[in-house]
C-alpha cells in the first residue's frame, strides 16, 4: 500500500484503480486467445479460459462495487492528506 504506515481512503483508491485496470487487462487478454484458432484447444484449455474470464468478470464487478461506495469522499480525503494534497490528481491528470 504505497508504503505508509496507516493506509487511509487516498491511499486505496490508486490500488482499486491499479487492480481493476489489471482485471480488465485479464478479461482482454482472455478475449484474444479465444480469437486464436480455437480448433487446436483442447476443452480443458477452453474450460479454463471460460473459468478464467467468469472470475475476472467477478472480480470486477466486486471491485467496481466497493469503488462506486466511496463516491467522491475520496476526492476530498485526498486534497485533506497532508502527504497528497493535489500532487495525486496533477499526477494522474
Amino acid at each position: 500500500m504505497s508504503g505508509y504506515k496507516y493506509p487511509t481512503l487516498s491511499c486505496t483508491i490508486p490500488l482499486y484503480n491499479s487492480l481493476i485496470d489489471h482485471v480488465e487487462d485479464t478479461i482482454d487478454k482472455n478475449n484474444i486467445n479465444d480469437n486464436i484458432d480455437d480448433n487446436n484447444d483442447n476443452t480443458d484449455d477452453n474450460d479454463i479460459k471460460n473459468i478464467m474470464k467468469e472470475a475476472a468478470n467477478k472480480c470486477k464487478n466486486k471491485l467496481l462495487e466497493y469503488y462506486n461506495k466511496t463516491n467522491d469522499t475520496y476526492l476530498i480525503v485526498t486534497i485533506l492528506d497532508p502527504r497528497l494534497k493535489m500532487k495525486y490528481f496533477i499526477d494522474n491528470n
